[in-house]
């Protein structure tokens, strides 16, 4: 029972919100690794040569540090250095909460996504990078102060080895640019 009740300091991941919006309210974490996760079996089957189970698991654990440090929005002109270290630093502190077999593979699984240098990782990157793109073309406002160049340094250079993922993306980057979302006054 001890190790099961150590896993329920993943179920705080419900409680963390986003900047992102759903209807009146901010998108929890959760609600965002689920959608990622949807959008990752999506695109999987254009590439089959990924391990779709290790993809599930990078998507599903890579922001459990937002129990610790909460999100982490994209906002132009912010200093992403920092961020990452205060990242790997809670990544440490979560990986001691859980059962020890499961705070190993949480850890390497977190350290797999930042470093980006497995096809699985890249993939989830790049997913992770679009689903927050995809989700807000529901929510306009919530792009006031982008700027259609913001949005391709910061995220395109995901989508370079997945051509379905970065054809996605110039579509709702398209979508974004001919219905005003880009460069609006907050």
């Amino acid at each position: 029972m001890s190790d099961i009740q150590k896993l329920r300091e993943i179920y705080k991941l419900k409680d963390i919100y986003r900047f992102n919006s759903v209807g009146n309210r901010k998108e929890s974490t959760a609600e965002h690794t689920w959608s990622a996760l949807v959008l990752a079996d999506f695109f999987l089957e254009q590439y089959p040569e990924l391990d779709k189970i290790h993809v599930f698991e990078l998507i599903l654990f890579h922001d459990l540090v937002e129990i610790e440090v909460g999100d982490s929005p994209l906002i132009p002109d912010e200093h992403r250095e920092e961020i990452l270290q205060k990242e790997t630093d809670a990544a440490k502190i979560i990986s001691r909460k859980l059962p020890e077999k499961f705070g190993n593979k949480y850890l390497k699984l977190f350290e797999e996504f930042q470093e980006s240098k497995t096809p699985e990782a890249k993939f989830a990157k790049a997913v992770d990078s679009f689903d927050a793109e995809l989700h807000e073309l529901d929510y306009k406002d919530d792009w006031k102060g982008w700027t259609e160049e913001f949005l391709r340094k910061s995220k395109e250079k995901y989508f370079k080895d997945f051509p379905e993922i970065l054809h996605a993306f110039e579509e709702t980057t398209k979508h974004a640019r001919d219905n005003g979302y880009f460069n609006q006054r907050g």
